[in-house]
């Protein structure tokens, strides 16, 4: 009924405006048929009773004037004097207000009508105009109470559940409330008088729902399920670092690592419904965005055992609550061992000879034999010899001879040696580690004479 009111509303103002505004306005922009102006100065003079023909005359008068050159003069006196006795035209005596007064009594019924009405129920007026306006929208009838939805919104992300929390209020409140959606009802739980509530259970779409008690029914209330942001899978490229030799690699869904120090890991993350990626890495987080088709990527240079966290999120989800941490362990690289025999030539006491043994994880950067000079009241000195060994290797064996009479060493000197290896870490820095330091003293003529005298005495 209220469709066809308001499309009867529509038609009756249709053709009011095409049967009074459209031809006057034609008119005004000359589209058609126009008035003669006999015809108009005939109107003119039954709406102005000072003008009645005059005008009329004057247009006349004015015609005779172009047809009869010969009295030109004369009619064109008559006109001037038409056109004076016309100058003083009052138009608001057009309007007879006291032939108008008659259809005030049609007027005044209706008009008290509405306003005892706005004064005494203003929402009759309202509520009708807003019903026949929305003329396709369902308003229920009125009941003797109402239903009040408790939650903060109606919204809910997909595969969640959303409690409904429904607050009655009135003066005759119903004893079990029930909700319509999807074709079917359900009894709503009771938890007071006035209170009920309902569950909806993994919401995957848009709901429309209403709820009914006592054969009165509310308003239709939609839920809208926003789409879950979702990690789908993701793929980890490793590059280690130059020193080991060792191939890149590309691990599907790998997410807790083993790696060695300072190797660069990027992440290629494949999402679905996901604008926003947080990728935290011991507490440092990284915003992302797709690069395309819900692809994120990012890269770190890993030196130290580590976590990481994914956190999903899009325009409707702020943060999925669903995130996935990982570990990071670390593979440090070890300082080198070095394990020296040596043994004495048995002609040359000044000749010596060293066999070794040096280990790493990765490999070496070097191998030198060092020796210092101390003497007294001067500055030690030192000199380095490299040894030749197969740096590739994580193991190697070595030999050494040394001859101290290429040291230059005088009696009362000291000398001080020891080995040294380097491993190849490109990372941190090659680690050293050393070998037992060794002292060797030659003796002055004093310390010889001491000796010399100490060996008599003990014959």
């Amino acid at each position: 009924m209220r469709s066809l009111l308001f499309y009867f509303f529509i038609l009756i103002n249709a053709a009011l405006i095409g049967w009074l505004i459209i031809p006057s306005l034609l008119a005004w922009l000359k589209v058609g048929k126009t008035l003669t102006h006999d015809e108009a100065a005939k109107i003119i003079g039954r709406h102005f009773n000072n003008v009645n023909d005059k005008l009329l005359n004057t247009l006349q008068l004015k015609n005779q004037a172009g047809l009869d050159p010969r009295q030109r003069e004369l009619i064109e006196a008559g006109i001037n004097q038409k056109i004076k006795e016309l100058k003083p035209v009052s138009f608001p005596s057009a309007i007879n207000l006291k032939q108008n007064r008659r259809y005030l009594k049609w007027i005044l019924m209706p008009f008290g009508i509405i306003c005892i009405i706005g004064l005494a129920a203003p929402s009759v007026l309202t509520e009708s105009t807003k019903r026949l306006i929305k003329h396709n929208q369902y308003f229920a009838p009125a009941s003797p109470f109402q239903f009040t939805i408790l939650n903060p919104g109606l919204t809910a992300v997909q595969g969640d559940d959303l409690p409904l929390e429904i607050k009655l209020s009135g003066n005759s409140l119903p004893g079990d409330v029930y909700i319509e959606t999807a074709g079917n009802t359900f009894k709503l739980d009771k938890r007071s008088v006035s209170r009920f509530s309902y569950v909806f259970k993994n919401m995957q779409q848009n709901i429309s729902f209403r709820l009914t008690a006592n054969g009165y029914s509310s308003v239709v209330y939609h839920i809208s399920v926003n789409y879950r942001p979702t990690l789908i899978n993701f793929d980890v490229e490793i590059n280690y670092p130059a020193y080991l030799h060792k191939k890149a690699e590309k691990l599907a869904n790998a997410g807790d690592l083993t790696i060695p120090a300072g190797t660069v890991v990027k992440w290629n993350i494949h999402t679905k419904n996901t604008s926003l990626l947080a990728f935290t890495i011991n507490r440092r987080e990284h915003l992302l965005n797709a690069n395309s088709d819900g692809l994120f990527s990012h890269s770190e240079r890993i030196l130290s055992n580590s976590y990481y966290k994914l956190v999903t999120s899009n325009k409707m989800v702020s943060r999925n609550s669903d995130s996935s941490a990982y570990r990071i362990n670390v593979i440090a690289d070890e300082a080198p061992a070095i394990n020296v025999e040596q043994k004495q030539d048995s002609i040359s006491s000044k000749a010596i000879y060293f066999r070794g043994n040096i280990l790493d994880d990765h490999g070496f950067s070097g191998l030198t034999f060092n020796y210092r000079i101390d003497k007294q009241d001067e500055k030690p000195r030192l000199f380095v010899k490299k040894v030749k060994i197969n740096l590739s290797q994580t193991q190697s064996d070595f030999f050494y001879y040394w001859d101290l009479k290429d040291t230059g060493i005088k009696p009362g000197e000291k000398l001080t040696y020891y080995f040294e290896v380097a491993d190849n870490d490109g990372v941190a820095g090659p680690k050293r580690s050393r070998s037992a330091e060794r002292t060797f003293d030659v003796p002055d003529a004093r310390q010889m004479n001491e000796q010399l005298a100490a060996g008599a005495k003990a014959i």
